[in-house]
């Protein structure tokens, strides 16, 4: 018992008491001042707005008032929303301020799922739901997640219009386009959508010849040939000279039909080949006949010391060295041979594109000289040949008009005037 006592007595002194001293002190001093400061201010505000009640601002100052102009803002701005535009279902409460204040309508992914009905209509959307661009191409990330959520979802999802492309109107007319620097064949024909053989055959240019910048070419819309009619040509004959096809001229030359064309008229041939001359059977006996009969003399012409002999007996030069023309022809008769320039080793005996059978002989100290177009050719590759020695006849092999040798300087790897050898 007198531990209790004792016990209780100091929980007296340290707990009870002191909450009581606290208390008092706290009501004394601070809650009657406290309470007798607010109902201070608040008898002088009821003088102060006390006149208001019985006038118009009364009403703003009541907190029923207050509230129901929230509300009537709030239906305001809901109602303006839906007047001033039209609202796609997804896109409900993007824009709106309550959808702001309540949440992210961004991040939310509105899916809508079709509802089968007793009855069906047809479903335009999956019929037409598929844009295919004009140019095809590896279709992007994205284009593969919007296709996936088109398949496997039924998500109505807006096409991405931004990702489609027109192709390139395709080219109607010839061009006639002006060579720049660093312009190549290739480079070229990439430019203009066509291949380096429709260049080639259609500015009579071989795999050799040089462009130069200033030069003019005549570019065909597609890749092919041109061609123009002659007296009595047909169109299937005129397809089957160029392995094309009849009813692709028609369509692409607006024929009414295959009969439909006129002597000198130019047609476009779509995917038309120019067929390369056939390569003779070329015999190169080592003795001094061949199937024609015996092979003409070595030359006796003199010649300039220094200088390099002209390859045939005559010196008429029917075309000289110019741009897109690197030597000179000479003309001459079937029967007339050609001689090598100097002293040297045949390092090329053979059909030369454009060149058609021609012979390059190596003469050391960088130079070499090519002679082109022959009909009969006397030496083999590796042959020593000496200065005058017959080595061919003249002939129209090749790309040619006429009978003639085309005889080309080559220094250093570089074509040069042959005239300032000769």
């Amino acid at each position: 018992m007198m531990v209790g006592a004792v016990l209780g007595s100091m929980l007296n002194w340290i707990l009870v008491r002191p909450i009581r001293v606290i208390g008092r002190f706290l009501l004394r001093h601070v809650f009657i001042h406290a309470y007798s400061l607010y109902r201070t201010v608040k008898n002088r505000l009821d003088i102060v707005f006390a006149p208001a009640k019985n006038k118009i601002i009364y009403p703003l100052l009541n907190k029923s008032s207050i509230h129901a102009i929230i509300a009537f803002l709030a239906v305001a701005v809901i109602v303006n929303n839906f007047v001033i535009k039209e609202t796609r279902a997804e896109e409900f409460g993007r824009d709106l301020l309550l959808g702001a204040m309540t949440t992210n309508i961004q991040d939310v992914e509105i899916t809508e799922t079709a509802i089968q009905d007793t009855y069906s209509t047809p479903d335009y959307f999956r019929i037409t739901g598929t844009v295919t661009p004009l140019n095809s191409g590896t279709p992007t990330a994205a284009d593969t997640g919007t296709s996936a959520l088109l398949a496997s979802s039924g998500a109505l999802v807006n096409p991405n219009l931004s990702s489609t492309t027109v192709g390139d109107r395709p080219r109607e007319s010839v061009v006639y386009y002006t060579v720049e620097g660093g312009d190549t064949i290739s480079v070229i024909a990439e430019k203009f959508g066509i291949s380096t053989d429709t260049i080639l055959w259609e500015n009579r240019l071989g795999a050799r010849d040089v462009i130069k910048p200033g030069n003019k070419l005549t570019i065909l819309p597609i890749s092919g040939v041109s061609h123009q009619v002659k007296k009595s040509e047909t169109l299937e004959a005129i397809a089957k000279k160029y392995k094309a096809d009849v009813n692709e001229i028609i369509e692409y030359n607006a024929l009414v039909d295959a009969t439909d064309i006129d002597i000198d008229q130019i047609l476009i041939i779509p995917g038309g080949e120019v067929e390369p001359p056939k390569v003779p059977t070329i015999t190169s006996p080592r003795g001094s006949s061949f199937a024609g009969g015996p092979i003409p003399p070595s030359s006796t012409q003199g010649g300039s010391s220094g200088k390099l002999l002209w390859p045939t007996t005559g010196h008429r030069v029917s075309q000289y060295f110019k741009w897109g023309h690197t030597g000179l022809d000479i003309t001459g008769p079937y029967t007339a041979p050609t001689y090598a320039a100097d002293d040297g080793r045949v390092e090329a005996v053979g059909w030369g594109s454009g060149y058609g059978n021609r012979i390059i002989i190596n003469h050391g100290n960088g130079i070499k000289t090519l002679y082109a177009h022959h009909s009969k050719m006397f030496v083999s590759v590796g042959d020593s040949v000496s200065r005058g020695q017959t080595i061919g006849m003249i002939g129209c092999t090749g790309w040619c008009t006429g009978p003639h040798v085309h005889f080309e300087v080559i220094v250093n790897g570089v074509q040069v005037n042959p005239l300032s050898y000769l």
